[in-house]
């Protein structure tokens, strides 16, 4: 086997597939029968225990059903989605997004485009087809959905404060209707009590906003959390000099932004030009 077939190799897809043909075979199930017992082909079944497609989760759950393993391919499956996805997002982000899940307050700074967690699907694919293969995208975008949901769809939503740049509302991304359906939750969005969206006019020159996006999460407990995205660089970190540098940086953008009332009237504005 090449090295490039050892790098390639996912031990959780193989650990799937080993105990899915252990418990098929120990039935004496053909892969017909199997299939037919559970809705699907026989090809799938086979491409699952070649390691050629990652199963589903509804395919786990069938499995658990069928033979009656009360939850362990769903429990594997779960595995293999967490690993699958970590391979495709910058290193420490995995980590981040469990902190972010957790936060009470979220401080954004976005310069070039709309935030990660105020996207649309559609321009999140338009933003980063250009970077991404079919399989990572897909990845990369369920877990961008995963976020918002897990910030603002639980039982207490997080109250998040969003700087975004003037420009990312007029740079065209994914073309006009995906501009506008982007710009309408926005909309949306900004005119919810938890989330506060202001605008960075194009004249404001602070050096605050001049090195790429970050993020700063204060949890349950108080602890302060920052997340930076920059040219060749990305970082979490906790240490308190680095937090406080970008609660300054925030607090200088967020003094150099128009109003939550007028960023709106912007936000409408510009959704409407586009007809």
């Amino acid at each position: 086997m090449s090295l490039q077939g050892d790098r390639d190799r996912d031990p959780l897809l193989e650990t799937f597939a080993d105990e899915l043909r252990f418990r098929r075979e120990t039935a004496d199930l053909s892969r017909n029968k199997l299939a037919e017992a559970l809705g699907c082909t026989p090809q799938w079944i086979g491409k699952v225990e070649a390691c050629e497609k990652p199963p589903s989760e509804a395919f786990a759950q069938d499995l658990d059903t069928c033979f009656a393993t009360e939850g362990l391919f769903h429990r594997q499956w779960k595995k293999i989605k967490k690993y699958r996805r970590s391979k495709v997002l910058l290193p420490g982000f995995p980590q981040f997004a469990e902190l972010e899940a957790q936060a009470e307050i979220i401080r954004a700074f976005s310069a070039q485009v709309i935030p990660g967690l105020l996207q649309t699907e559609d321009y999140m694919r338009a933003l980063m087809s250009t970077s991404q293969g079919p399989r990572a995208l897909d990845e990369r975008v369920a877990g961008r959905i995963e976020r918002q949901t897990a910030v603002f769809d639980r039982e207490t939503p997080a109250q998040a404060w969003f700087v975004i740049d003037e420009a990312a509302l007029h740079r065209n991304i994914g073309g006009r209707d995906a501009m506008r359906t982007q710009l309408a939750k926005l909309t949306h969005l900004a005119s919810s009590p938890n989330v506060h969206v202001r605008v960075l006019p194009f004249e404001s020159v602070t050096y605050a906003g001049l090195d790429g996006m970050f993020i700063s999460l204060t949890l349950p407990d108080g602890t302060e959390i920052a997340y930076h995205e920059g040219p060749g660089v990305n970082q979490l970190t906790q240490e308190l000099t680095t937090i406080n540098e970008y609660r300054v940086r925030f607090d200088l953008v967020m003094g150099e932004s128009y109003p939550r009332s007028e960023s709106l009237k912007m936000i409408s504005k510009t959704l409407e030009n586009l007809g």
